[in-house]
């Protein structure tokens, strides 16, 4: 870990905030320059790739952004050893470290942070940090909050047994600088409410954190009497909003709800508070053009795994900043995706949720993509696009992860088939895909 990285981003982030939009934009730009000249002298598949179009390295000094070419998940996972800019790791290196590792603290070779998600396309994707890289932008965590140089408890329930992206950014609470000023509670949401409800009331947080799914679920457990808990904000981490269920939330809890804004390829991208009215997108860690049906990344800090005009199926709209309160690109809060949560009956016969990032997090080595299937109350489908030519080898390793998952949640009653696909169908009435249908 480096402290002084850490201490210099954090330095700079409060400075930044300080700067007028044009100093912002300027410095957006340095770093562009600074990543693509980077990358075109380091990356073999950049240097090939800007070659192709004809640009060398004194073209990338003046290229507007919008020349240069588009990539996506699959290009990064069909290229992904000649993206990367170090020799000591590969591909097949990160995946088997996946496959063993559980502690989201784990470092591939004691220098590299590792983060996957299916998003919600369902197809695997997988992101290599360095620890400077990850000490560079890890200070901006700070932003969600009105930090105070103070010992906050911050809880946390999301999935917590892998890589995730969530996961991986709140433990490392643990380790890094931060722990001086945050008492940290990590809680799986695979784990039966009943279990959680009750740590939540011996600890008492002062920030209530997870996915805003989870966070309706404990606010109606609250309203119930069963969680007696009093934050003074609660945060939404790696899902949109819905306006209705915010302002539940927010009454519930009586605070307010704070939108953090990031995804595997990028964990910090922006915040959301009330007194913003919208998201401010942090334009010096991160490069956005928002386009109409989705967004492209540039990622401005990664120089492990150099992430260019990125695509990612967010859809996000510019809005006028009227407050002016910080320099950055003010955006609407995000929507969040209409995906089902399952509910099933537990050996109990108690109603319980997996919720649906669970599946989006879910990774075992030659799983390219998947979908689920819920039949009824006790019962699903697993469909599995597999790469790997022993289907028999990831299938039991699907199933493996599967009955963890299950007995966690005491749904070991509830069955379910894995069934191994060709391709995954999007829903036929709104032509998108759906990680998680009702049968």
């Amino acid at each position: 870990m480096s402290s002084l990285t850490m201490i210099k981003s954090f330095i700079s982030l409060r400075l930044n905030e300080k700067r007028n939009r044009e100093s912002i934009l300027r410095l957006r730009e340095k770093k562009l320059r600074r990543i693509l000249r980077f990358a075109y002298r380091s990356s073999r598949f950049y240097y090939r790739l800007y070659r192709s179009i004809g640009l060398d390295e004194n073209k990338l000094k003046k290229v507007s952004i919008e020349e240069l070419p588009v990539i996506d998940k699959k290009t990064v996972m069909d290229n992904f050893d000649d993206i990367l800019v170090v020799n000591d790791i590969s591909k097949n290196d990160i995946m088997n470290f996946l496959q063993r590792s559980k502690n989201p603290n784990d470092l591939l070779n004691n220098r590299y942070h590792v983060i996957h998600s299916s998003g919600s396309s369902g197809k695997i994707g997988v992101f290599v940090y360095s620890r400077r890289d990850w000490d560079e932008f890890y200070p901006y965590i700070t932003r969600t909050i009105d930090f105070k140089f103070r010992k906050t408890k911050a809880s946390y329930i999301g999935a917590v047994d892998g890589h995730y992206s969530g996961i991986s950014f709140t433990s490392w609470l643990t380790e890094s600088l931060s722990r001086f000023f945050c008492q940290p509670l990590v809680l799986d949401i695979n784990d039966p409410i009943e279990k959680n409800i009750e740590k939540l009331n011996k600890f008492q947080p002062q920030i209530l954190g997870g996915y805003f799914t989870g966070l309706k679920i404990l606010a109606q457990y609250q309203e119930k009497g069963l969680l007696n808990v009093k934050p003074e904000v609660v945060e939404n981490c790696a899902e949109g909003i819905n306006t209705n269920d915010k302002r539940y939330i927010e009454e519930i809890f009586d605070a307010p709800l704070v939108n953090i804004y990031g995804f595997a390829e990028c964990p910090a991208v922006g915040v959301g508070k009330n007194e913003y009215d919208g998201i401010y997108l942090w334009d010096d860690l991160a490069y956005i053009e928002i386009k109409e049906n989705h967004i492209l990344l540039t990622n401005l800090f990664n120089f492990t795994q150099p992430l260019i005009r990125y695509k990612i199926g967010d859809y996000l709209k510019i809005k006028r900043d009227k407050k002016q309160i910080l320099p950055f690109t003010l955006v609407d809060n995000i929507v969040g995706r209409d995906e089902f949560v399952p509910w099933f009956r537990n050996k109990y016969g108690k109603l319980d949720f997996l919720h649906p990032f669970i599946f989006v997090e879910f990774f075992v080595k030659g799983l390219d993509k998947l979908q689920i299937v819920v039949k009824d109350e006790e019962s699903f489908d697993f469909l599995a696009v597999i790469s790997e030519k022993n289907k028999r080898d990831v299938v039991r390793n699907i199933k493996k992860k599967l009955d963890n998952i299950l007995a966690k949640k005491d749904f070991t009653n509830v069955k379910y088939n894995v069934k191994v696909v060709d391709d995954l169908k999007v829903d036929k009435k709104t032509g998108k895909f759906k990680l998680i249908v009702k049968k």
